[in-house]
């Protein structure tokens, strides 16, 4: 056990200082971070907008009569006020002297585009996650293998399994930082963009690491058989949603789609622990066969 987590930290020093990681990590938090800015500015323009059309059909009460008699005598003598010059303009309307009726249409608006802004920040740190994890563990072995500087490790006391398991535990340290990362870029962009989080928001970030666990244990698996950037390929495109139920490969491709919430987050769905808890044995059934035949795999594969 000491050896496979000596490999581990080994591993994510390694990983840590591969330029084409970070650069992908950057690119993921960069586009979060870009995606965040434009979604909270659309907010402030569509309140903005929301609040003028209130404004302009809101009516003008703050225009008085432009004349008004006065009787002091008789009927003959009547004294007309002047009219007013310059009448007060009317005053903007701004969220907060807003109709009730416009203010629960303004809410109403502005719940649902929360969940649809949620629904795609989530999207776009799950994709980036993804491109991260697929190039993590698709690289973790296969790259060392033909780089020949395998060898020189498993000279050392060192086994095949500990080897390969030090290798895959590194890399599920990197991506569990990245989960939480996500996470807590999703807590602040809805804080900042002043919006309600979804219910689905909670576990949003454990079932993208889940999701991204089951992403890279196959392509760990691939890249024993084919090129790193195949085995990615192959890995992100082998889930069953592109089939329908009445084809045998919806059931033995995986289930990737269940882990998307984004259908979730629109809808304002909230997720029970019991559906979460299912979610997660079916990716740590899916992360604990691969890992087998990747086990299987790498004991009788010729070191080149």
């Amino acid at each position: 056990m000491k050896t496979t987590l000596l490999v581990a930290v080994d591993s994510i020093r390694a990983l840590l200082h591969e330029r084409l990681l970070l650069g992908l990590m950057l690119i993921a938090l960069a586009l979060i971070a870009i995606f965040s800015v434009v979604l909270i500015g659309e907010r402030k323009m569509m309140t903005r907008a929301f609040t003028a059309q209130a404004a302009a059909n809101a009516p003008d009460d703050s225009k008085a009569a432009d004349t008004a008699d006065v009787d002091v005598g008789p009927a003959h003598s009547t004294v007309a006020t002047a009219p007013t010059e310059n009448p007060p303009a009317k005053a903007p309307v701004s969220g907060h002297n807003l109709s009730p009726e416009d203010r629960k249409k303004l809410a109403e608006q502005m719940e649902q585009m929360s969940s649809i802004f949620q629904g795609f920040f989530y999207q776009v740190g799950s994709f980036g996650g993804s491109l991260v994890a697929l190039f993590i563990f698709s690289t973790a072995v296969a790259t060392e293998i033909r780089q020949g500087t395998i060898r020189i490790t498993l000279t050392k006391p060192v086994s095949r399994p500990q080897y390969l398991l030090g290798k895959y535990l590194g890399g599920i340290a990197v991506m569990a930082a990245y989960a939480l990362i996500a996470g807590a870029a999703m807590i602040l962009f809805a804080r900042f963009g002043q919006f309600d989080l979804s219910p689905a928001t909670r576990f949003a970030p454990w079932l993208m690491f889940c999701r991204q666990l089951m992403l890279g244990s196959l392509a760990l698996l691939l890249s024993l058989y084919v090129h790193p950037f195949l085995a990615s390929i192959l890995a992100f495109f082998a889930g069953n949603g592109l089939y329908s139920h009445a084809n045998p490969l919806f059931y033995l491709l995986p289930s990737y789609s269940a882990f998307n919430l984004f259908g979730q987050m629109l809808a304002g769905t909230l997720l029970n622990g019991k559906d979460v808890l299912l979610l997660s044995l079916y990716a740590l059934d899916f992360v604990i066969l691969m890992l087998l035949l990747a086990l299987w795999r790498f004991r009788t594969k010729e070191l080149v």
